[in-house]
Parts: structure tokens; C-alpha cells; sequence
């Protein structure tokens, strides 16, 4: 993308100002502007990214005569800024000595001979289900790594090897 420093032509340049061969109406602009301001550090943009959309906006609010009263807010997601990938999962079950299986988008691994943890990757929720003599019951459920770590810690049965003890040391 070539920058150029007036108005309209960054505009032209970046490709903003037609859609379809369309003029951009301001609800246009305005809609491109809440998008852009989804572009952050948390979600993985680099700086060069966070300053063009930055610059993106700034021009959008200039050109169509736009009041920061009339922008929608950001709402907050409820997932994870980041997309998880089984790795990390993979890795904190590894750290108790469990072994993830997984398919799609669902996992799990067995905790001793009576539990299972269940993870659904796409909300980065997981729970426990216990055997008891009617059946599996859902002990716990919750969200993120680090509540599933937590409750690990205090939960998991305790096993001890040297390649374990190696591993905890590093």
C-alpha cells in the first residue's frame, strides 16, 4: 500500500472511499471505524497495524465530519483475545503427567480412573466430569488455562518420576 500524505488520496490509496464501485456512506465509515478499532496488541496486531488503523480512523472521522459521540462502542468479547490452539492445552495437561486427546474443536484426558476433563477450544471452556455409581457427574466447570491449571494443582493425583521431577525443575 502506497501512503500519501493528503486526505483523499490516502483514502483512495487504502481503498475506502468506494465499495462496489459505491460511494461510502457515513454509516459506512462509521461501521469501518468500529471495526478498526478492534485492531490491538491483545488480538495480535503489530504496531505498524494498530498505526494504520489509527491513521484509518482519524481520516474516516475527518472526511465525514464524524463526532466521537456518534461512534459505537467496542464491546468487549467473551472469548479470549487470542484464538487458543491445542498446544497450550497440550502443554498445561503435560505439566500433570495427563494426555490430551482431541478432535475438532472439542479435547479431553482422563484424570486418574474416575475424572475427565472435557475442553471446548472455541470458547476456551472446559469441566470435569467424576464417576460415581449412578453415573458421570460435571464437577466443575469453568474457563481459561490458568482456573484449569489452578484447579489441577490442588486435584490431580500426585505422581512422581525422575522425568517429572526433571521437567518441574527447569
Amino acid at each position: 500500500m502506497k501512503l500519501l500524505h493528503h486526505t483523499d488520496n490516502f483514502i483512495a490509496v487504502c481503498g475506502i472511499a468506494t465499495f462496489r464501485g459505491e460511494t461510502m456512506t457515513v454509516e459506512d465509515a462509521l461501521r469501518k471505524i468500529a471495526l478498526l478499532r478492534k485492531v490491538s496488541e491483545d488480538k495480535g496486531a503489530l504496531a505498524a497495524e494498530r498505526e494504520t488503523a489509527h491513521r484509518l480512523q482519524k481520516v474516516l472521522i475527518e472526511r465525514y465530519a464524524i463526532k466521537f459521540k456518534d461512534i459505537p462502542e467496542v464491546e468487549p468479547r467473551k472469548t479470549t483475545p487470542f484464538r487458543l490452539n491445542w498446544d497450550y492445552w497440550r502443554e498445561l495437561l503435560y505439566e500433570f503427567d495427563l494426555s490430551l486427546t482431541h478432535f475438532g474443536g472439542r479435547g479431553s484426558a482422563e484424570i486418574g480412573k474416575k475424572m475427565i476433563v472435557y475442553i471446548r477450544l472455541a470458547t476456551n471452556q472446559w469441566w470435569i466430569d467424576e464417576k460415581s455409581p449412578p453415573g458421570w457427574n460435571t464437577i466443575i466447570r469453568d474457563n481459561g488455562l490458568d482456573s484449569l491449571r489452578a484447579y489441577l494443582k490442588e486435584h490431580a493425583p500426585k505422581t512422581y518420576s525422575f522425568s517429572t521431577a526433571d521437567r518441574r525443575n527447569r
